[in-house]
């Protein structure tokens, strides 16, 4: 058999079996529907702080990100977001590097963390409810 129309298939095949994850990994989730945060119901006090949230890591899904990424709050409120494995170097082709370094914050119920790329400030404000946090109602994921 010719071997390039093996490895025309072997590629086709390959193409086909990784879109599905690709796709999966820019829609920032798994095939659970996201949990929502019901604004009538009565909110839990928030058990998260800035002594507790150091060293957690979060994946966060915007809709100025084409794609989730992974949000560490480390000490001193710094905060690093890093892009999927799958997309770095494209990250590092398009800004340059695939992680990010900038402050997160936490009072009371709220929990801000910001970046700046490319001459542009970004920020995601979140709820924190209970051990959780929420990003325009919807959970965000807890990574470690």
């Amino acid at each position: 058999m010719n071997t390039k129309v093996l490895i025309i298939f072997f590629a086709l095949l390959a193409v086909f079996l990784l879109l599905p994850v690709v796709a999966q990994v820019i829609k920032g989730g798994g095939s659970t529907p996201p949990v929502t945060l019901d604004p009538n119901a009565p909110k839990a006090p928030p058990l998260l702080n800035e002594s507790n949230l150091v060293g957690t890591g979060w994946s966060v899904k915007t809709p100025e990100m084409p794609l989730a990424v992974t949000i560490t709050l480390n000490a001193g409120g710094q905060a690093v977001a890093t892009v999927p494995a799958v997309f770095a170097t494209l990250a590092r082709q398009q800004l340059g590097t695939d992680t990010l370094t900038g402050t997160w914050r936490a009072q009371g119920d709220k929990l801000t963390a910001t970046v700046e790329v490319k001459g542009q400030t970004h920020s995601v404000n979140c709820d924190i409810v209970g051990d959780k946090l929420y990003y325009e109602g919807r959970e965000i994921k807890r990574m470690f």
